[in-house]
């Protein structure tokens, strides 16, 4: 069978403990601005890296990696196994725009990652780039992230520049990026730069934090970020001296970090939280929760597993209470069992004998919270057919830690999944909409991206977003890279769309990213009230009204307001937000397109405020 199944189960108990992390303050000065235009690189972008750069095993860590590999494969052998469906599929993910983006430079993995502003700029990162886009596709600029970073003073062989992050802030209508410089205790540096505006093709504030900030001759690896309503949050993993990832692991850590601070150009407040243990054994990957519909704060949650385990059931749960100087701020940690277990994941299989891919562990590597719940996925092996899969995980009663964890394994008999994001895309009630994207390939696929739509226990149909059309053979390996990382970003002001971005096989065994725009084929469930006597002239009007493709919609104020136009289907779901942000006095005409939707009735709701400006039905025909 060539479908998507899930097993999902129901959680079995659950324990708590107390723990003692670390904290220290610090106070980090700017290290300058510098505009994304500064260095003119012209038309090539050259960029030297080696592959693999930060992420190398050498000889012993690839016998304990092949060793820990096999140890599942010989557990959970590849077998096909029954399919378990939702007893009511939900419809298939929509696909509106979408673009092959940046390109392997130098290093693989690609790493790849994005953000999406407000306005449409889109901000795409891999190894070993930086590059802003609009939302049809089109380049606006692109530098090296050597390039970017250039006014910092971080040249030569040991200052590579690794696994870049990027995250748009709705409230203060700015992005972050963060971008990780060298490979050992002495080099190591986290990059943080803000947007002085919502431009990311502008002036950005550049800071360096120690990679190294115990001075223990450990250096920073992995990063993830999250921001709240006050703060920044980067965690990551120190690593021993001249190991990495697998062997060389010594503890995870969390900057905590003021972000107005960054964004005014001034001196940055931040702490550091460290020894961040369990049972006596330090927590291994760290990653901060992000908002659903919106960021939220000032709590901001992180999650962890025992990724290294062939099988296990911890999850973990922590959260930072309070902001930084507030009284009783404090790390707390609890210890969760899941429902059903997670594990080791196997290489994945490509399109050519003897060709694997790297799912390195099972590390959590998405999450948001919303409504007191948690979301999140991982990589991991499904015992059942001996798959590379993902886990998604639902967590309740978040806010009064009265915990409890559904897991459902999403695999397939004939691909293997890996790398996967979550982004919320709408809400019933206290039920999250939310699409799921992930990396898949297979002996009979290409390396492509897929996703899935989920709301209430139910999934729709796998969804391919982009098929790959070559593997991936860069390394003189059996085992090639393949994320590490997966963007996903809900569109802040156009409830139930989701932007994402992944890595494909491109022509010529290439590594390639590609970015799409998802639409929650459902809408969003709000009520639409009676009409209320507005403050507009009654004369606003629809037309041509029943229309083909293109409508104009014509509002009369008397007086300058801030509106939202949406756009629901005749049982009041919502299917878009068509604009959002100030109309003026007078009259103001709105144009949009309808082609695209179904021939039937619509409504068409203007507001300010809570007061109703306009409720019309169009028809389509």
């Amino acid at each position: 069978m060539n479908k998507l199944f899930t097993i999902a189960l129901f959680a079995i108990t659950i324990t708590t403990t107390a723990q003692a992390p670390h904290k220290l303050h610090f106070a980090v000065a700017p290290a300058g601005s510098a505009s994304f235009n500064a260095v003119d690189e012209g038309p090539w972008y050259v960029n030297i890296e080696n592959h693999e750069a930060g992420q190398q095993l050498n000889s012993q860590e690839k016998i304990r990696m092949g060793e820990l590999k096999a140890n599942t494969n010989y557990l959970f052998p590849h077998k096909n196994s029954m399919e378990i469906k939702a007893d009511r599929a939900l419809p298939d993910p929509v696909i509106n725009n979408s673009f092959i983006a940046n390109a392997a430079s130098g290093s693989v993995p690609m790493d790849n990652y994005m953000a999406n502003s407000d306005s449409g700029y889109i901000t795409s990162v891999s190894n070993t780039l930086i590059q802003v886009y609009r939302e049809n596709g089109v380049l606006v600029k692109s530098r090296t992230l050597q390039s970017f970073a250039t006014s910092l003073g971080l040249n030569g062989i040991n200052n590579g520049k690794f696994d870049p992050k990027v995250i748009y802030d709705p409230q203060a209508d700015r992005f972050i990026a963060v971008i990780l410089n060298g490979f050992n205790s002495t080099y190591s540096k986290i990059i943080v730069a803000f947007s002085q505006t919502n431009r990311p093709d502008s002036t950005w504030n550049f800071y360096t934090l120690s990679g190294n900030p115990l001075s223990d001759t450990t250096w920073f690896d992995y990063p993830a970020v999250s921001i709240t309503d006050d703060e920044l949050f980067i965690t990551g993993n120190q690593l021993k001296e001249g190991q990495s990832w697998l062997l060389g692991f010594k503890q995870s850590i969390i900057w905590q970090i003021d972000k107005e601070d960054g964004y005014n150009g001034d001196t940055l407040d931040m702490d550091l939280w460290y020894n961040i243990n369990s049972g006596g054994r330090p927590i291994r990957n760290l990653h901060p929760v992000k908002g659903g519909e919106d960021i939220y704060g000032p709590k901001q949650y992180f999650l962890s597993n025992r990724n290294i385990s062939t099988l296990n059931d911890t999850i973990f749960v922590l959260n930072i209470n309070d902001t930084i100087g507030a009284p009783g701020t404090q790390l707390n940690v609890d210890v969760l069992q899941a429902d059903i277990p997670y594990g080791f994941p196997p290489n994945a299989y490509q399109k050519v004998a003897g060709q694997y891919l790297a799912t390195n562990d099972g590390r959590v590597l998405g999450g948001f919270y919303e409504e007191g719940r948690i979301y999140f996925a991982s990589n991991s092996v499904d015992t059942s057919n001996g798959r590379a899969g993902i886990f998604f995980g639902e967590i309740t009663g978040v806010d009064t830690a009265n915990y409890n964890i559904t897991g459902t394994m999403i695999s397939n008999d004939t691909l293997d999944f890996g790398y996967p994001n979550l982004s919320w895309c709408g809400s019933y009630g206290t039920q999250s909409n939310l699409y799921l994207s992930f990396l898949h390939s297979g002996p009979n696929r290409f390396p492509g991206i897929s996703t899935v739509l989920y709301s209430n226990n139910e999934w729709s149909n796998l969804k391919t977003v982009r098929e790959g059309t070559a593997n991936l053979l860069a390394l003189s390996d059996s085992v090639e890279r393949w994320g590490d990382y997966f963007g996903s970003q809900p569109k802040y002001n156009n409830d139930g769309v989701v932007w994402i971005c992944g890595t494909f096989g491109n022509t010529g065994n290439a590594y390639r990213a590609f970015i799409a725009e998802l639409y929650n084929p459902m809408g969003i469930e709000i009520g639409i009230e009676e009409e209320k006597p507005a403050s507009a002239n009654t004369n606003n009007k629809i037309y041509p009204n029943p229309a083909m493709d293109l409508t104009n919609v014509e509002i009369e104020l008397l007086q300058d307001r801030n509106v939202e136009i949406s756009l629901y289907d005749i049982n009041g779901k919502m299917i878009a937000i068509l604009y959002k942000g100030k109309l003026y006095a007078g009259v103001n005409k709105v144009q949009f397109n309808i082609g695209h939707l179904s021939n039937g009735s619509y409504i068409l709701h203007a507001i300010s405020g809570n007061e109703s400006i306009l409720r019309k039905t169009i028809v389509k025909n």
